[in-house]
């Protein structure tokens, strides 16, 4: 099986990144990714500072974030089409940091800069647990907050960001099990993955939001017509199909994500637009799942035990 190492890591999406490794339709490939940079080595606590560094320098770059493996070049991929890219596995390092910085766009006005100050935390991940603690662990639920591939001719965009071309939207929904189609916007696609978390709440409200790690993945890509309707990424499992939509304020990202499931519920299940709105009146599940980046994330979901 391939590997796309953490030997060159990009921090832009971009059809300009040299391709790192190339995948057939079809052919199941891991990715390693790396840990965010976190809190400097000095000011972690003794006792695990030295795992900690096994996975992570001070010598990365301060001013980015979200460093990706690859571009990952899907073999045939063309512009007019989508990649799915399914997830399998997901492997953690044994450790694994949150960070608050004194400043995000979730913390209410009225507390003032934070009230709280910075703050970090480093974990251990011990036998699917998140050692909180000595008196609380939570279970290890990990995703991928980052998988895009290269957005329209000549453009970038940072890892921060998320949109049409995928990117960072830290929707939970991205994990074992999950399949991602986002259109193709360059040949070969050009994935990028990374910004793999331990587990994360809904909104990510702290900043450097999940409990941040690195470590494997098992992905598989696969080729088809981009649907016609079709605009930002949609996710399906077993139980839901998804759509997703990032944008400011809140409400906006919202919309996008409502906008694409009416669409998809038009094309695909014999619904007029009206009909949809009414159905997802009453049997929307919605929620957003990052509120930190430079736009927000919605996620829309259809169990399909309605779709029937």
């Amino acid at each position: 099986m391939q590997t796309a190492t953490r030997d060159v890591l990009y921090y832009t999406h971009s059809g300009s990144n040299p391709p790192t490794m190339t995948v057939k339709p079809g052919e199941w490939f891991e990715v390693e990714t790396q840990m965010n940079r976190g809190p400097d080595a000095a000011v972690v606590p003794d006792d695990i500072r030295e795992l900690y560094n096994q996975y992570r320098s001070d010598t990365q770059p301060t001013d980015r974030g979200n460093a990706a493996s690859g571009a990952i070049i899907v073999e045939g991929a063309q512009p007019g089409q989508v990649v799915t890219v399914h997830v399998d596995t997901i492997e953690t390092h044994p450790v694994g940091w949150t960070r608050y910085a004194g400043s995000t766009g979730a913390m209410p006005g009225y507390l003032g800069p934070s009230n709280i100050g910075p703050q970090f935390r480093i974990v251990r991940i011990e036998d699917d647990r998140i050692i909180w603690n000595d008196r609380l662990s939570l279970p290890k639920e990990p995703m991928m907050g980052v998988i895009g591939v290269a957005p329209a001719k000549d453009e970038a965009r940072h890892n921060g960001w998320a949109g049409e071309w995928g990117g960072n939207f830290d929707i939970q929904e991205v994990t074992t099990g999950a399949k991602l189609s986002i259109a193709v916007n360059v040949p070969g696609a050009l994935l990028h993955v990374g910004d793999m978390h331990a587990r994360q709440g809904d909104g990510e409200i702290c900043g450097g939001g999940g409990i941040e790690t690195g470590g494997k993945v098992k992905l598989m890509a696969e080729l088809g017509p981009k649907p016609a309707e079709m605009t930002w990424p949609r996710i399906e499992n077993d139980t839901h199909i998804m759509t997703t939509g990032q944008g400011k304020p809140a409400e906006d990202a919202f919309r996008i994500a409502l906008s694409e499931m009416i669409l998809w519920l038009e094309a695909d299940y014999n619904m007029s637009q009206g009909e949809a709105f009414m159905f997802l009146a009453q049997v929307l599940e919605a929620r957003v799942t990052q509120f930190v980046n430079p736009s927000y994330s919605y996620v829309c979901k259809v169990n399909k035990e309605y779709l029937r």
